[in-house]
């Protein structure tokens, strides 16, 4: 009977988080979420109750700043990142502790995903995918990946097919994002897919940090994908 080192499982390529409203939000964690995002545009959130449901994981939120005095109370307050639209005030991006994520337009033009270059955005929020995906569709996709140099989260149906996922990770979506109630189901469909071999200049292993972190090696940049 011999004894060795346990092989490590090998981690998954992409992030499955909870995206919904509050109070679902405690349940995100014992669903086996890797962050989670409130939607909350219809109203007004208290950071500090948020930070309470969701633990120790990376927390969003998707909710009106009027400013960056607003922005910087939701950081305080235990906020992780902000999503933002096109008509939200360009104050509410002032906030360098902060990380943003930009929601996009359903079909944003070339000229628009260029001028986000500027912004210190982490990533880019999709709603509305087809599934399943089209080669068409696909492309559209890679091209928004692409074109803004940014990471894409986006909403998933918790049925989503190992292949549906596949496709969307093939066209540089890094984050899923569903309900408590489909939360593991997604997951472990997410566990199931084959690992992709890295290619030159692309994140093998995709995590989600909590806070603002300071800039660090080509190595370290590897584990960040909201930083």
């Amino acid at each position: 009977m011999g004894f060795g080192a346990a092989k490590a499982a090998p981690r998954p390529t992409m992030l499955v988080g909870y995206f919904g409203p509050l109070g679902e939000l405690a349940g995100a964690s014992a669903a086996g979420a890797d962050f989670v995002l409130v939607d909350a545009r219809s109203g007004s959130v208290d950071a500090v109750k948020l930070r309470g449901a969701a633990g120790d994981l990376p927390l969003g939120a998707w909710t009106a700043v009027q400013d960056s005095a607003a922005a910087s109370v939701l950081r305080e307050g235990g906020i992780d990142f902000l999503v933002v639209a096109e008509d939200s005030p360009a104050a509410s991006l002032l906030d360098d502790d902060l990380g943003y994520v930009l929601a996009l337009p359903s079909q944003p033009e070339e000229l628009f995903l260029r001028s986000l270059e500027p912004l210190s955005l982490e990533a880019l929020l999709l709603h509305n995918i087809p599934s399943p995906l089209t080669v068409a569709g696909e492309l559209e996709l890679s091209r928004t990946g692409s074109l803004a140099h940014r990471p894409m989260l986006c909403e998933t149906a918790p049925d989503a097919s190992a292949d549906d996922l596949q496709c969307l990770r093939a066209a540089g979506v890094a984050a899923v994002m569903t309900d408590v109630a489909g939360l593991a189901r997604l997951k472990e469909t997410v566990k199931s897919l084959p690992q992709r071999k890295p290619r030159r200049e692309e994140r093998a292993v995709v995590t989600l940090p909590r806070g603002q972190a300071p800039a660090a090696d080509d190595e370290e940049e590897e584990d960040d994908l909201l930083s």
